[in-house]
């Protein structure tokens, strides 16, 4: 296995970054679902904005976590594909719990958790450094 500049592991590079992302990807979906639920308590019908706000919490959490996965795992879009996954397996473990109801319909439900590792991978390709181009001295 090749090994990186500090002596770890290629593959243990990737799991430790890819979890690392889904730390990005939990805590950017509960600082966010905190900030639109206490938007949505000032509101006059808050049920009316819940679903949306959620969703888009979940949208931007992945996008956070296919960030932090590029970032982690210094690798391209795969990085942010095996994060999205992870991520979907996560909300599966999470969504098994007695106490946790989305209300959301099966087709729904499977069409966000489809769509968690596209978003992710965008996030990827977001978050990607880019190499700088040199820049040229006019004379």
């Amino acid at each position: 296995m090749e090994k990186s500049r500090k002596g770890e592991t290629a593959s243990a590079v990737w799991i430790t970054g890819i979890l690392k992302a889904q730390l990005v990807f939990l805590l950017t979906g509960t600082v966010l679902l905190t900030l639109f639920c206490w938007i949505a308590h000032g509101l006059e019908d808050p049920d009316s904005v819940t679903r949306p706000l959620s969703l888009a919490a979940l949208c931007l959490s992945a996008l956070a976590g296919g960030i932090g996965a590029v970032r982690f795992t210094r690798d391209g879009l795969l990085s942010g594909l095996v994060s999205g996954t992870v991520s979907v397996l996560l909300l599966r473990i999470l969504t098994v719990l007695p106490a946790s109801s989305s209300g959301m319909e099966t087709g729904q439900m499977l069409f966000f958790l489809c769509l968690l590792p596209a978003l992710s991978v965008c996030g990827a390709v977001l978050g990607k450094q880019r190499r700088k181009k040199p820049k040229h001295r006019h004379r």
